[in-house]
């Protein structure tokens, strides 16, 4: 066993803050499971202030430094892409647990998976240097509590041009991999999801729109919680 336990690392997804994690990061400390959420500087509500890929990975890296120990890195939606990358700057990223999450290839861009252009009804900001969904409570939260989803749109950011524009750096060798599936997704086709998934070491399929973590946050914790009994051994 190791001498230190596993923290989890939490990476939000495109627009979000870390307070989409609240209630997973409860759940965790009740189960004795240390976990901290980061905040992506490419998520911002000042458009011009809002950051690239790169600096969302010096963020993710940060956060994993700081844990001191074995770190469960769980990223969702378009934080699978600073994860991948930061788990290869790290050694001690135990295991990657993607929550519905991108899992580019090394040399590409959201934008380019995205096929060169954003959604045609996506908002631009006035100054052009950020986006935001155009219907995120039917898209990113469907099938979460009304109330909560309706909360969890208020808090969208504004989400910066370089996390789409700036390629995947480097991806993590050697790291234990879970994907989980949300098989209802209406922002990232469950499709892709599974050939994602057809590359890592556990899958694990939840009946989940795009965010699992507030629709069946039970089903997440007990991922996090078999990732974190894999990384103390």
């Amino acid at each position: 066993m190791s001498a230190v336990n596993p923290t989890v690392v939490l990476v939000h997804g495109a627009m979000h803050t870390p307070w989409i994690f609240e209630p997973l990061i409860a759940r965790l400390t009740a189960r004795g499971i240390a976990a901290r959420a980061v905040q992506l500087p490419s998520s911002n509500p000042d458009s011009a202030a809002a950051g690239g890929l790169t600096d969302d990975v010096a963020v993710v890296q940060a956060a994993v430094d700081a844990a001191g120990g074995p770190v469960v890195l769980a990223a969702h939606s378009y934080g699978g892409v600073p994860a991948t990358w930061a788990a290869a700057q790290v050694p001690n990223v135990a295991e990657l647990v993607y929550l519905a999450a991108f899992v580019l290839r090394p040399g590409t861009s959201m934008l380019d998976w995205m096929g060169g252009d954003f959604p045609p009804l996506w908002i631009r900001s006035r100054d052009g240097l950020a986006v935001k969904a155009d219907d995120p409570q039917r898209s990113i939260f469907s099938g979460v509590d009304a109330t909560l989803a309706a909360e969890a749109v208020k808090r969208l950011n504004w989400q910066g041009l370089g996390s789409f524009t700036q390629r995947l750096g480097a991806a993590a060798t050697g790291v234990g991999t879970t994907y989980v599936i949300a098989t209802e997704d209406l922002a990232l086709p469950p499709a892709v999801q599974e050939e994602w998934a057809d590359h890592a070491n556990y899958r694990i399929r939840i009946p989940s729109g795009h965010s699992p973590h507030l629709s069946h946050p039970g089903e997440v914790t007990a991922v996090l919680a078999d990732a974190s009994a894999r990384a103390a051994r």
